[in-house]
């Protein structure tokens, strides 16, 4: 579960191309709709920090960040093709120290939990983080095709709690099998869009 240095899968795979996949649609899908979940305030607040230096976001992603910002309600906004770049960011802003917390608890387990140890550290993050911030940190997780990427959709599609319809946990279920059977054409980070660093 724990995350390699560098940007996250999910920023790998968003770049900023548009003539996406299937594959990496289906992977947005998820992503977008858990970032979705959010409270209001929540959303606009990651706007806000996902705009610092530190995310090293580029020019493009700074500006459809700001853009985003200036709507008073900017969750219907998401889905459109110039903000869609925004979205592993804000998810690495939001989930940033739920995972930190999960990995903490998880100990020796981290790189590779079973599902009891997983189930057993979420019933403790759940008193410390909102639902919507933890069910971002597991749609972050599978994004990444770690280890416990099945057991991160598992949680998704079997809890109810995290608001996620079935279809997009399945999307990214399908996802995650086909880029492990070298199925993926997800699109790699340019020089000038590395995707999010740090949190």
């Amino acid at each position: 579960m724990t995350p390699e240095p560098g940007p996250s899968g999910a920023a790998r795979a968003q770049g900023t191309d548009m003539d996406v996949d299937t594959t990496g649609r289906a992977k947005d899908a998820l992503l977008r709709e858990a970032v979705g979940t959010l409270p209001a305030p929540e959303l606009r607040d990651a706007l806000d920090r996902a705009a610092r230096p530190e995310y090293q976001a580029s020019k493009a992603v700074r500006n459809a960040l700001l853009a985003l910002r200036r709507h008073h309600d900017p969750l219907p906004y998401l889905g459109r093709p110039q903000y869609r770049p925004t979205i592993p960011y804000l998810a690495a802003v939001v989930s940033d120290a739920c995972l930190n917390r999960t990995i903490e608890l998880l100990g020796d387990h981290s790189e590779e939990p079973s599902r009891r140890q997983l189930r057993d550290v979420l019933a403790t993050v759940h008193g410390e983080y909102d639902d919507a911030v933890v069910a971002v940190m597991l749609a972050a997780v599978a994004w990444d095709d770690l280890p416990a990427t099945r057991l991160c959709l598992d949680e998704l599609a079997g809890d109810p709690r995290y608001g996620l319809t079935t279809a997009a946990v399945a999307a990214g279920g399908t996802a995650v099998a086909d880029d492990r059977d070298g199925g993926s054409d997800t699109v790699e980070p340019t020089a000038d869009d590395p995707g999010p660093v740090g949190g």
